[in-house]
């Protein structure tokens, strides 16, 4: 015993007819909806043929958009590069920086390790130094005492003003 059912008759997906759409609204969405299909239909044919594609459209409301490889639309539109030396150079400041960090990196483990792992001058133990070295760390302690009371007062007139 097989149930049957029956369809509503619906109108499917319908063949419109080409024309400029006058609704405002209609026609941003419209455009916003074809812009990405049709950037990534130019990115498929690039791909896929090797081709130097360019896509550069205009929104109902006047943006100017554009798609394609860097090159294409730089010799298009030379200020669509976004400034490609400047980016170069940022680029490259950046990767020298990247380099100095990683370089002060080793430099701080290496001097770990030469430390034995026993992290700050504070924190080392004192039974290896001798009379000049405990001299030179006990000013030296009075000095962290000084620069950190200091500080506290400072923060401390700081609270006091900001809660006023």
């Amino acid at each position: 015993m097989e149930a049957t059912v029956k369809r509503k008759g619906g109108s499917g997906r319908k063949k419109i007819e080409i024309k400029k759409i006058e609704n405002k609204n209609y026609l941003q969405a419209t455009f916003s909806k074809r812009r990405t299909s049709l950037f990534r239909k130019a990115a498929e044919l690039s791909a896929t043929c090797g081709a130097d594609v360019a896509v550069i459209v205009q929104s109902p409301g006047g943006n100017v958009f554009a798609a394609g490889g860097r090159s294409s639309v730089a010799t298009i539109f030379p200020q669509a590069d976004g400034g490609g030396q400047e980016r170069d150079q940022d680029e490259e400041q950046y990767a020298q920086i990247l380099k100095e960090i990683e370089a002060e990196k080793i430099k701080e483990k290496s001097l770990m390790e030469s430390q034995g792992g026993e992290g700050f001058w504070w924190e080392r133990g004192f039974d290896d130094l001798d009379v000049n070295e405990l001299e030179e760390y006990v000013a030296a302690m009075e000095t962290l005492r000084k620069n950190v009371s200091a500080k506290a007062e400072e923060k401390a007139k700081a609270n006091n003003i900001a809660a006023s």
